[in-house]
């Protein structure tokens, strides 16, 4: 995944496109802040997570950015939001998500609310790169209430 992400930052050179490109080279300034921090170098799965992180952290600044009425800087978010989802696996259906929460309840033995955790963990370990995590924590609660 790395090396798609540098191909692309090539790619984007040679096309002109400054803003994209621009944005390609944070998200893998981030990767690379992350290997270094580590001191490894990183899975794809390890890859995936920071820029999932990379996300939320857009989200949140994009969700400040429309509360103070900055259109600017919101749509700027947005872009890259766009920009790193692309380099993401498709995330499931929530038809999908369902059923492997349903599946994980039956494998945990899960009975209420008290079970959450074992159910994510499991979530998580078998589908973390491909489930939203918050979106499948919303559905086991409605399932387990």
């Amino acid at each position: 995944m790395k090396k798609k992400i540098q191909m692309e930052i090539i790619e984007l050179m040679k096309s002109g496109q400054k803003e994209e490109l621009e944005i390609t080279r944070y998200i893998f300034s981030l990767i690379q802040k992350e290997e270094k921090d580590k001191n490894i170098e990183l899975k794809d799965s390890e890859v995936i997570q920071v820029l999932k992180k990379a996300i939320k952290r857009n989200q949140d600044s994009l969700t400040q950015y429309k509360l103070a009425d900055r259109q600017d800087l919101a749509s700027r978010e947005e872009r890259e939001i766009e920009i790193i989802k692309k380099y993401l696996p498709a995330e499931l259906s929530e038809s999908e998500v369902k059923e492997i929460i349903r599946k994980s309840i039956q494998e945990t033995g899960a009975e209420s609310i008290k079970d959450l955790g074992k159910v994510l963990g499991l979530v998580k370990k078998n589908h973390g790169d491909e489930i939203d995590m918050s979106v499948a924590s919303k559905l086991v609660k409605e399932s387990l209430s």
